[in-house]
């Protein structure tokens, strides 16, 4: 009798059992399958996710304007890598969606009612096979712009490389979609020389001209190089602050020969003198 108490006494309160079954291989099976279903479930989580932040900016996207990307030069090395670099990942639409933030955010403060912002439908990027630099022109609708963009910055590898160069050409696209132009009666020379300081303030300065002397008996945007005018704009804006943006909103409807003159608060004339005398070009 004492043999049997003593027996019962020194068994294992918790059933060996256990171990033996941890060691069961249906039981490894088991936890193998469950952490694959787990793994599963995280998987489809995540391209949910994924598509969930797409369809958010494509949302995001249509609040502002509409963008096609349109590639004429499909059978040339420009065309191929294009459509490798730049439409397949849809590059070329975030460049447009980040060089456009830029400008509207510059020519359109948030909250200032006093810059009301102008009205783009839709922009255009296009690969073109003509020899040109890039271009701005209007669409087919109303408040739609084109934009092209040559071969060249494709088809030569420094160019290519140098991934920089696109998004400075569509940078200074961009600019050129969102300036105002007087209902396009104001001189192509200052609405370029606007859009190259926007594409400058965003650090993409182009190779600067030799600036020839201010001449104060006509207007220092008409016949210029961009890369000239701008010099002039970028004294203007640091002689009165602001000066672009009011320049810009100057420029909704209309245009007139004294419209600088106005914005500045002085005759350009006499701007003309300072410019010369300031050794601009150390900007």
């Amino acid at each position: 009798m004492e043999e049997e108490d003593k027996h019962s006494f020194l068994q294992p309160l918790i059933p060996s059992s256990s171990s033996n079954e941890n060691n069961d291989p249906s039981n490894n099976l088991k936890l193998f399958k469950n952490n694959n279903h787990n793994n599963i479930i995280l998987r489809i989580l995540v391209v949910f996710l994924v598509a969930l932040i797409s369809l958010w900016a494509n949302y995001e996207a249509s609040k502002t304007f509409a963008i096609t990307i349109v590639n004429d030069a499909k059978d040339s090395l420009a065309g191929h890598r294009f459509a490798l670099s730049y439409v397949s990942n849809d590059k070329a639409t975030r460049i447009i969606l980040n060089t456009s933030s830029f400008v509207q955010h510059f020519l359109y403060p948030i909250n200032n009612d006093h810059c009301p912002e102008k009205n783009v439908t839709s922009v255009t990027l296009r690969l073109t096979r003509q020899n040109l630099t890039t271009t701005v022109s209007a669409g087919e609708r109303f408040n739609s712009y084109v934009v092209d963009i040559s071969h060249k910055l494709l088809e030569d590898d420094q160019h290519y490389n140098n991934k920089m160069a696109i998004v400075g050409a569509v940078q200074l696209a961009m600019a050129r979609v969102w300036l105002y132009d007087g209902g396009s009666t104001a001189p192509s020379g200052l609405i370029d020389g606007m859009a190259e300081y926007v594409a400058e303030v965003a650090g993409f300065r182009r190779e600067r001209v030799s600036v020839t002397k201010c001449d104060g008996g006509r207007a220092w945007w008409v016949d210029m190089d961009p890369r000239v005018v701008v010099g002039y704009l970028h004294y203007c804006e640091r002689y009165k602050k602001g000066f672009i943006q009011r320049l810009n909103q100057a420029l909704r409807d209309t245009w007139h020969d004294r419209m600088v003159d106005d914005v500045l608060g002085m005759p350009a004339s006499k701007l003309c003198g300072l410019y010369d005398e300031s050794s601009f070009n150390l900007i």
